[in-house]
């Protein structure tokens, strides 16, 4: 134990150096500059923590308006399933139901056109031949 103390005394008697007044005030100015260097550095530690935490926020909000698109378009979905004709609602199945209204009007008009004509000449017909027939007869009567 005795070694080991002298040893001891020795080691930072002969081990202690002095500095001069410039190196002391080079010294002085280093420390204050890495005291100023911890001081920024922790003060963009903080604006770094938080920007973290607005980042965490906006991706959270982010994610939620994902799930509520996700559900909007499900319901989107569901909504053109429910609006989407069916196949007797097609368009062209109208436009042949148009068609074929249009014709059969058409037709029936031209049909009923006809018999009216026809009906119309038989009556003319039978006036002409009634009038025939009375002259004929008046003719043979005043004969």
């Amino acid at each position: 134990m005795k070694k080991f103390l002298i040893l001891l005394f020795l080691s930072v008697g002969l081990s202690q150096t002095t500095f001069t007044d410039e190196e002391m005030i080079n010294l002085e100015n280093d420390f204050i500059y890495l005291e100023n260097m911890v001081d920024s550095l922790a003060f963009e530690d903080s604006l770094k923590t938080i920007l973290v935490s607005t980042l965490e926020e906006e991706l959270e909000l982010t994610n939620e308006e994902l799930k509520l698109t996700n559900e909007q378009l499900a319901l989107t979905e569901d909504k053109v399933k429910l609006v989407k004709p069916s196949w007797w609602e097609n368009k062209w199945l109208y436009f042949g139901y148009g068609s074929a209204l249009g014709v059969s009007i058409t037709l029936l008009i031209n049909q009923i056109g006809d018999a009216i004509s026809v009906f119309w000449f038989y009556q003319l017909f039978y006036q002409v031949i009634l009038k025939h027939f009375q002259l004929h007869y008046i003719s043979d009567i005043s004969k």
